[in-house]
């Protein structure tokens, strides 16, 4: 019998879970820890932080499903560590876990397994820049059911402000030079935008996407191409069509420094500096890991060795530092898993019918 444990339980770790409850024989264990209790369809978050989805559309209880439908064991707690090598104490591997569960709140424990894939996924670094994100700065964030909801409510504000007849700037786009989820910004200004042609405010809104990106339809990922009705056209053309049939200006190559109530400080890629002012703003935060330490044996700390600096669990990719025009597919990993050399395989959001998960447990 083998032990399978997942941390985290969003698209990742969630599909690993209902895979490798199907595929594995039954008397192999499947150990899900998430310290949220519901499950996130996270995409559609950009409707709830305009007021046309609710929250329970977008999640479910995450207990009740791996109860109900699965033999998976469901903690809900967060990791904090990762002991790869055991430790003096324990031969086998294992994770320790603190429970976020009510009743349970606080308390600690070591999980052991065989098998450890690793699907935290990103902590939002609101704090890398000054005055950024909801929680103690002065724009909004759809990245979560509660902050979407927190959005929509203050866009509605902002609506009424204008049905008033203030005319108010709406900033949306990246909230850093270092920001990598830029489609869904990209995807929310069009929500804003059709929600205020509903509200019949349109006239009295300037809308203005604000984005670290290279150019407009760039993604953070050099450009995407995209095939209609057998006609192929760049995303820098698609974009920027879209934007001007909407009237929505917008501002690329730009790092936002720093977050003033109703000020947006911002330097682009040539150097200069710039402020705009907004009446509401939704800004994407940076992504870093989420702060996972690891041991080894003997207690030593070997965070640097399994995760980079940013805090992501280190995969068999090529991370020599080298000119963007020198990158290529052939760097990224085929399976995300540590290049460790480490007694049970540690991986990172890994393909479920990867044979080292796999091939013995079926």
């Amino acid at each position: 019998m083998a032990r399978v444990v997942i941390l985290g339980s969003g698209i990742s770790g969630h599909t690993a879970a209902r895979y490798l409850n199907k595929s594995l024989r039954k008397e192999h264990e499947i150990i899900m820890v998430s310290p949220n209790p519901n499950w996130n369809w996270i995409p559609s978050n950009i409707w709830v932080g305009v007021g046309q989805m609710k929250e329970e559309d977008v999640t479910f209880d995450l207990a009740d499903v791996y109860k109900r439908k699965t033999n998976i064991d469901f903690r809900q707690a967060k990791a904090l560590s990762i002991h790869p090598e055991g430790s003096k104490a324990s031969e086998k591997p294992f994770v320790t876990v603190e429970y976020t569960l009510e009743g349970k709140a606080g308390e600690q424990e070591n999980i052991e397994y065989d098998y450890l894939i690793n699907a935290t996924g990103p902590k939002l670094n609101f704090g890398a820049t000054e005055g950024l994100g909801p929680d103690h700065g002065h724009t909004v964030s759809v990245c979560t059911p509660s902050h979407a909801i927190e959005a929509s409510e203050k866009l509605q504000s902002t609506i009424e402000a204008m049905r008033q007849g203030k005319e108010c700037t709406i900033v949306i786009g990246t909230g850093h030079g270092m920001c990598t989820c830029q489609g869904a910004a990209f995807e929310y200004i069009y929500n804003v935008e059709h929600v205020l042609k509903d509200a019949g405010v349109r006239d009295k809104a300037r809308i203005v996407w604000l984005s670290n990106e290279y150019e407009l339809g760039d993604f953070g990922m050099g450009g995407v191409h995209i095939k209609r009705g057998g006609y192929i056209t760049n995303g820098k053309t698609f974009a920027e069509s879209l934007m001007v049939e909407r009237n929505i200006e917008w501002i690329t190559r730009a790092h936002v420094s720093k977050v003033e109530a109703g000020k947006i400080h911002y330097e682009i890629l040539d150097g200069s500096t710039h402020e705009i002012e907004f009446d509401f703003s939704m800004l994407i935060p940076p992504f870093a890991g989420v702060g996972l330490q690891a041991f080894n044996k003997d207690g030593g700390d070997i965070t640097s060795d399994i995760f980079a600096p940013n805090g992501f669990m280190k995969v068999d990719a090529d991370y020599t530092p080298r000119p963007y025009e020198e990158w290529s597919a052939r760097d990224w990993p085929k399976h995300y898993q540590t290049p460790l050399p480490i007694p049970s395989p540690v991986l990172e959001n890994t393909l479920v019918k990867n044979p080292s998960v796999c091939n013995t447990l079926i």
